[in-house]
C-alpha cells in the first residue's frame, strides 16, 4: 500500500513538474511571439514611413514638373505676344499717333 501511496505522489509530482515545464515553455513562445509581432509592426511601420515618404517625393515631383511645364507655356506665350508686338509696333504707334492727330 505504502508503494501505491509513493507511486501515486510521484506521478502527481512529475505531473505537477511536466505543468511547471509547460506553463514555462508557453510563456516563453508567448514572449517570442510578442518579440516578433514587435519586429513585424515595427517593420511595417518603417515601409509605410517609406511608402509614404515615396508617394510624397513623387507627388513633388510631379508638381514640379507641371510647374516647370506651366512656366514654360506662359514663357511661350509671353514670347509670342512680345514678337507680335514688336512686329506690329510701327503700325500700332502709327494708329494711335494718327487718331491723337485727327482727335486735335
Amino acid at each position: 500500500m505504502k508503494f501505491v501511496m509513493n507511486k501515486i505522489m510521484s506521478i502527481d509530482k512529475d505531473a505537477q513538474n511536466y505543468r511547471k515545464n509547460i506553463d514555462e515553455l508557453l510563456s516563453e513562445k508567448q514572449n517570442e511571439l510578442e518579440n516578433i509581432i514587435n519586429d513585424l509592426m515595427a517593420r511595417f511601420e518603417e515601409e509605410c514611413k517609406n511608402i509614404k515618404r515615396d508617394i510624397s517625393n513623387e507627388k513633388i515631383l510631379e508638381a514640379e514638373n507641371t510647374a516647370k511645364n506651366i512656366r514654360k507655356e506662359k514663357e511661350e506665350n509671353l514670347h509670342s505676344i512680345n514678337d507680335r508686338y514688336q512686329a506690329n509696333k510701327l503700325e500700332l504707334v502709327d494708329a494711335v499717333f494718327n487718331r491723337v492727330i485727327k482727335l486735335l
